[in-house]
């Protein structure tokens, strides 16, 4: 028994339940409501049980549709506790742009008798969205506003950006117009002291214009005599070679560069440490000079005759250089010799080269030897990489025809020296100076 007691309770809350979702989800209307009718030409849009709404607030449904004199009829079902009077007017409304319609109703005037059930009101065609935005002009109209509000806005906006430096500008102006009136009526004698000096001015240059013009004095003797005008000349003349001059030293000056070289390399077949160094110096980004020494060291350390005459030997070379690739020749190890080097990504003259290989070949001339059975010169080749824009670190094959090459090892530093262009440069205006005298 107590079981089919909370069985029917449980079934009884559930019925409950359910009517409540209906009439919440459904827009049935709880309460007595009465009847009224509205026509409109055109009602897309609207479903049945749309909301019927006074000033925003729900005070009814759309309980049928109908077709009457190709016009819209429409059943609402109104609110007992609402009161329409006869000069009552609707009109459908949509939420948004694609929001959901209902039927907004204007009540009327109290002047008017009251509507009774069944009574008919008045439909307004046009209000809602879609004829806004279909109806031609309307559309336009609502264009037009739309363009005219972004153009107010961005004008407001211009305006409220410059408020503060109109504002200051105006401030300033107004100051420097009291500065400019109590300058002016506290210094009226001085302005007119002022007004007599220039008089004074005035009349002695019409005296130096008058001497001028009849050839009296220095001025007068250069506006009148001929040599003189032609030393002037020829004085103006040299002056600015001098500086046409002075500024071809300047800008040679800045565009030399100057580059000290150091490399320490380990020969793998000699098992020896070796050390050369130098200096490059590059005019400009196609062309530079190199001078120093290879292998330093102390020729009376060695007792060995080939190893003596390979200790501090010459290096000086002239190259030129072509974007990604130079060629050079001179002295190698005081030795004839050319050679040529590739940088694979950065230009050849550039402070800094990520990847560059190169070639070497000199001594052209050497005697055949146990290891070169022919006249073949030695060949130098290898690879470096930047660590840094001064420190590089490769590896090289020293005498690669030779039948026993040695495998290289090295490490190079590039330090720039802006002393010793800056020294050039003065040199140059120095010497352009003494040439001058």
């Amino acid at each position: 028994m107590k079981n089919n007691f909370r069985l029917g309770v449980f079934v009884a809350l559930g019925l409950i339940g359910i009517m409540v979702s209906i009439l919440a989800l459904g827009n049935i209307a709880v309460g007595k409501t009465y009847t009224v009718y509205v026509s409109f030409p055109n009602a897309s849009g609207l479903m049945k049980k749309a909301k019927v709404k006074i000033a925003g607030v729900d005070v009814g449904i759309l309980k049928e549709f109908a077709l009457k004199n190709s016009q819209a009829y429409l059943t609402l079902a109104i609110n007992e506790n609402i009161v329409l009077y006869e000069n009552a007017s609707a009109r459908i409304v949509s939420m948004g742009i694609i929001g959901t319609k209902y039927i907004s109703i204007d009540p009327g005037d109290s002047s008017y008798p009251v509507l009774q059930h069944g009574g008919i009101i008045r439909g307004n065609s046009g209000g809602s969205i879609d004829d806004l935005i279909n109806g031609g002009s309307a559309g336009d109209m609502l264009g037009n506003l739309s363009s005219t509000i972004r153009d107010l806005k961005t004008i407001v906006s211009a305006i409220a950006a410059q408020n503060e430096q109109i504002t200051s500008a105006i401030h300033n102006l107004s100051e420097f117009s009291y500065n400019v009136a109590q300058i002016t009526s506290q210094n009226k004698d001085d302005i007119r002291a002022s007004m007599e000096a220039m008089r004074e001015i005035t009349a002695k240059l019409d005296v130096i214009v008058t001497n001028l013009t009849n050839g009296q004095g220095t001025a007068g003797a250069l506006l009148t005599d001929e040599q003189m005008k032609e030393n002037l000349k020829e004085t103006i003349a040299s002056a600015r070679d001098a500086v046409n001059g002075l500024k071809t030293a300047l800008v040679s000056a800045g565009t030399l560069q100057f580059e000290w070289n150091y490399t320490g390399r380990y020969n793998t077949r000699d098992s020896a440490f070796r050390s050369d160094g130098g200096m490059t110096i590059m005019p400009n980004n196609n062309k530079f000079y190199y001078i120093g020494i290879s292998n330093i060291g102390d020729r009376n350390a060695s007792n060995n005759k080939d190893s003596r005459d390979s200790i501090n030997t010459l290096d000086a070379l002239l190259g030129f250089r072509f974007n990604k690739a130079e060629v050079y020749g001179g002295a190698m190890r005081s030795k004839a010799g050319v050679g040529a080097g590739v940088s694979l990504f950065q230009p050849v003259y550039a402070p800094y080269r990520s990847v560059y290989l190169f070639a070497n070949a000199y001594d052209f001339g050497r005697p055949k030897t146990n290891n070169n059975s022919a006249n073949i010169p030695r060949i130098d080749a290898g690879v470096k990489f930047g660590i840094t824009k001064w420190l590089y670190a490769g590896a090289m094959v020293e005498d690669a025809a030779d039948k026993k090459p040695s495998f290289t090892p090295f490490i190079r530093l590039e330090i720039k020296d802006k002393d010793i262009s800056n020294l050039f440069g003065i040199i140059g205006i120095a010497a352009m100076a003494g040439a001058g005298k």
